[in-house]
């Protein structure tokens, strides 16, 4: 059974290079994982990962056409991109364990078949033996990919690692597949399982959900899970153009019924500081904000209220129906505003007090926020003392 038919002639290229040094050493060496997957699905292979029952090392050191590399020795890891730009990861063959359920495995060097039984799902436990042409298919992945269906591997999957759950997610959507697991994923849902595990770890997942084309999709099917209760009508369902994937978490916060999801959405070290700061700030004062900005009668007291919002804030406030002619106004009429005065215009018409000079600032700020005029700043030298 051939599978590199679906590869690159790049792709091929260092893949027979890897095989000579493979088959002269005496090394197993096998393509594992989702680049399987994608060639018995008729996809666009991406990411190829070769296990090699070897450390790593031992090829790099005999392949010269790598432009760069990284190694992982923690994992006998490494990352290699080629002169002809393919990138493609060694992987030593290894055995997991954990010791408690959520933790980080302990790993140990193996073969392909405790390789093959750490993964997730039964599709992505396929491997192709690069040497000899063969397929080593030990749960029924093939099957399950001809039939569209998506399972877990072994009895404690879910609850060993509980990212498993968003990735359940993400290629059940992905590929249209159906996933087998639902009720036992919502019992370890309701049983706690994220609580096992970090938040970086969660937002991490998340974040890669939000990646995917049809990410809405992801977000609802996590509801149905019980992970998060989202509210669909918040979500906009008919708008899924969001290119900008912050946006798009942004978009589930906004959507969120779930305030314990909501606080580790901000509380991470993976998302962006400015979108976690929007996120938090919107928590704690989205009702005092609101409130002031439907009595605000005037473009100043708008400008004053909303200068110190970032953009992020500013599109949350923008998604409330009541909000988004203000939020519009100012973001069109005063997101960029600049005043024609500055501290040393009004030092030289005589004004030398700090507090003077602060007043006649807000004050020509709202004259021109207000009158939407812009004054020439030579006028202004001229008439200030009429003016204010």
């Amino acid at each position: 059974m051939n599978i590199l038919k679906a590869f690159t002639i790049e792709q091929i290229q260092i893949i027979n290079l890897i095989k000579a040094i493979c088959k002269s050493n005496g090394i197993k060496a096998y393509i594992v994982g989702g680049a399987v997957r994608d060639a018995f699905l008729g996809n666009k292979v991406k990411d190829i990962d070769i296990c090699i029952d070897k450390n790593p090392n031992f090829i790099i050191g005999k392949l010269n056409e790598i432009k760069c590399f990284q190694y992982y020795d923690k994992f006998q890891t490494a990352s290699l991109l080629f002169q002809n730009e393919v990138n493609i990861d060694l992987i030593r063959c290894r055995k997991e364990y954990y010791a408690r359920d959520g933790e980080l495995p302990i790993i140990d060097p193996s073969n392909i078949y405790d390789d093959l039984r750490r993964r997730d799902f039964t599709a992505n436990a396929l491997a192709y033996d690069i040497v000899t042409g063969s397929l080593i298919d030990i749960y029924g992945g093939l099957e399950d990919i001809k039939n569209k269906i998506l399972q877990k591997i072994h009895l404690n999957s879910y609850r060993e690692d509980p990212t498993r759950i968003f990735r359940a997610v993400k290629y059940a959507v992905r590929y249209g597949f159906d996933l087998k697991d639902k009720d036992e994923i919502i019992n370890c849902v309701n049983e706690g399982v994220f609580n096992l595990i970090s938040n970086d770890r969660i937002v991490k997942e998340i974040y890669l959900l939000c990646e995917e084309k049809m990410w809405i999709k992801n977000i609802l099917m996590c509801g149905n899970l019980k992970i998060f209760n989202v509210n669909r009508e918040k979500l906009e369902i008919g708008n899924e153009n969001y290119n900008n994937t912050n946006k798009r978490i942004l978009r589930l916060f906004y959507a969120l019924e779930d305030k314990k999801c909501a606080y580790i959405l901000g509380e991470n070290s993976v998302l962006d500081s400015k979108l976690k700061v929007s996120m938090k700030n919107f928590t704690k004062n989205y009702q005092k904000i609101t409130s002031a900005i439907l009595n605000t009668m005037d473009n100043y007291e708008l400008y004053k209220i909303l200068k110190g919002i970032n953009d992020y804030g500013l599109i949350l406030l923008k998604w409330n129906d009541k909000l988004k002619y203000k939020i519009y106004n100012y973001l069109h009429n005063m997101y960029h505003y600049k005043s024609s005065l500055n501290g040393k215009l009004i030092s030289s018409i005589g004004i030398q007090n700090g507090k003077a000079i602060g007043e006649v600032l807000n004050y020509m700020t709202k004259i021109e926020l207000n009158s939407m005029i812009k004054y020439e700043k030579k006028y202004l030298v001229k008439n200030l003392g009429e003016i204010i």
